[in-house]
């Protein structure tokens, strides 16, 4: 019961800020116009300084272990070949093919990572947790860029490599990303009157995201994407971790490496996916249903994943 309180205790705090979002606009206190407004200084600034902040403190270029990074990366890409394959099978709607693989293949390590492995085995997690953050955001951001600039419904002009290369290159996220392992890299440490107001801002970046998705959530329209969202958070939440634990197990990842790796495969969709669905012309209201429902799900099936890894002597 233990473990299950503690992902409770992760999970909570993040669904109470989407009914807070939820309730601010049934009660008129906030508007369409305001929620607009905030995504977007969401998208372009306070998740960039977010990704900057986090990878810039965390990543310093060590690779102590090759294979735990390879195996995340590869991971990653094969769950996203494989949703590729299987979605379009089911989904006609090009703009909810994107917000359905994008939520499939894309997890909250970044905001879940560091307490789910600390958790479990203190600051020790920190090492595996730190290397794959530095790894493998930037190519959930990168990969997000590439999927929904093929799904998106709001462009015009015809698809090509060269504006999908523009898109990841101005594209926020990536932005920050890329310069937090550059100043990671080079160990750049800020003064006191500088870190402080980024770490104020980055403190934002998560509840104002999640306050902006619960106010744009439509009850009414989940009727009309249920089946899509159920099949959703099962495949990112019992799937894909399933047959990643499946895997990795048996090629002798153990305690501090694997329970790193299941916070990278096991945690819920990332509530970015939302706030570059919307900013990237895809389903974006399918992807803030899906952030919802895979959050408020993932206290059980994390707890379930780390009660039986630890009853089989492998956490």
């Amino acid at each position: 019961m233990e473990n299950f309180f503690f992902s409770v205790n992760v999970v909570a705090p993040l669904f109470f800020m989407m009914v807070a979002g939820y309730l601010a606009h049934y009660l008129k206190l906030v508007n369409d116009s305001f929620l607009t407004e905030a995504n977007k200084f969401v998208f372009k600034l306070a998740l960039p300084f977010m990704l900057f902040q986090n990878i810039r403190l965390t990543f310093h270029g060590d690779f102590p272990d090759s294979k735990l990074i390879i195996s995340s990366l590869a991971g990653i890409v094969i769950t996203i070949l494989i949703s590729f394959m299987i979605v379009p099978l089911f989904v006609k709607r090009s703009g909810q093919r994107g917000s359905i693989i994008q939520g499939i293949y894309r997890s909250n390590f970044l905001i879940y990572g560091i307490p789910l492995a600390t958790g479990m085995y203190g600051k020790e997690a920190m090492g595996p947790v730190s290397v794959l953050m530095g790894t493998t955001i930037p190519a959930f951001n990168i990969a997000a860029v590439i999927i929904l600039s093929v799904y998106s419904e709001t462009e015009t002009k015809k698809l090509s490599f060269k504006r999908i290369i523009l898109d990841i290159i101005h594209n926020p996220l990536i932005i920050g990303c890329f310069f937090g392992m550059i100043f990671g890299l080079l160990h750049i440490k800020f003064p006191p009157y500088i870190d402080k107001p980024i770490d104020e801002l980055v403190g934002i970046a998560t509840p104002l995201a999640l306050f902006v998705m619960g106010g744009d959530f439509k009850f009414r329209s989940l009727q009309n994407n249920i089946w899509k969202v159920l099949a959703t958070t099962l495949a990112r939440l019992v799937i894909v971790p399933g047959l990643a634990m499946a895997i990795f197990v048996p090629m002798g990842f153990r305690n501090l490496e694997l329970s790193a790796l299941l916070c990278l495969f096991a945690t819920p969709t990332a509530v970015s996916s939302y706030i570059m669905a919307k900013n990237m012309g895809v389903d974006a209201e399918l992807s803030g249903q899906i952030v919802v429902l895979t959050t408020v799900c993932s206290c059980v099936t994390i707890f379930f994943f780390v009660f039986a890894l630890r009853s089989m002597g492998f956490l």
